[in-house]
């Protein structure tokens, strides 16, 4: 019987060793099949939160540049409204003294110069002398100093005064309103107001 024990014994070691061998063999399986499954849960969870992190990165980018290209159209519009009023206060304050110096009398040398110099180019062809309103008065001496036929009429789109003078096909426009036209054309070329990019 002792014998008949020890075989028992030695039977169930050898049972209780190859579990416990089945059991170590099924534990590493199951720690392999789990880490595979684990490397693959964080492969897939990366490539997604790649995926995630490039597509709200480029949405965040996107309307940042929206937003920055709306600033910029903005104050582009408000230099662009600063310079049209300063350019306008520019020019009111020139139309201003322009006013005040036809009541001189360097106004009246001006035009009759102005006058004589057309009568010169156009070798005392008739011709007829537009000024502007305020400056009717002084029609006896502008035809004096044109030296040959002509005649004066008032021009609505003279404001500033000056004269316009036409002979045949010949026009010498030699007004205020045009040299101050001339004047905001290089103004506005050379102020260093231009709203650049």
């Amino acid at each position: 019987m002792e014998e008949t024990a020890k075989k028992t014994a030695a039977f169930l070691a050898a049972i209780k060793a190859l579990s416990e061998k089945e059991c170590a063999e099924i534990e590493a399986e199951t720690e392999s099949v789990r880490k595979t499954r684990l490397e693959s849960m964080e492969a897939e969870a990366e490539q997604h939160y790649k995926a995630y992190t490039e597509y709200e990165v480029a949405r965040i980018l996107a309307a940042a540049n929206r937003n920055i290209s709306e600033k910029n159209a903005d104050a582009r519009r408000v230099l662009t409204q600063l310079r049209a009023s300063l350019c306008d206060s520019v020019f009111d304050e020139a139309c201003e003294k322009l006013r005040a110096f036809r009541e001189t009398p360097q106004y009246k040398e001006m035009v009759c110069a102005s006058v004589r110099s057309a009568a010169e180019m156009l070798s005392g062809e008739a011709a007829v002398i537009s000024v502007c309103k305020a400056d009717e008065v002084l029609a006896d001496e502008l035809k004096a100093a044109y030296g040959a036929p002509c005649g004066v009429q008032t021009a609505d789109d003279i404001q500033l005064g000056g004269v316009r003078v036409c002979a045949g096909n010949y026009l010498i426009d030699d007004t205020l309103d045009k040299r101050l036209a001339a004047q905001k054309v290089w103004f506005l070329e050379n102020s260093g107001l231009s709203v650049e990019e």
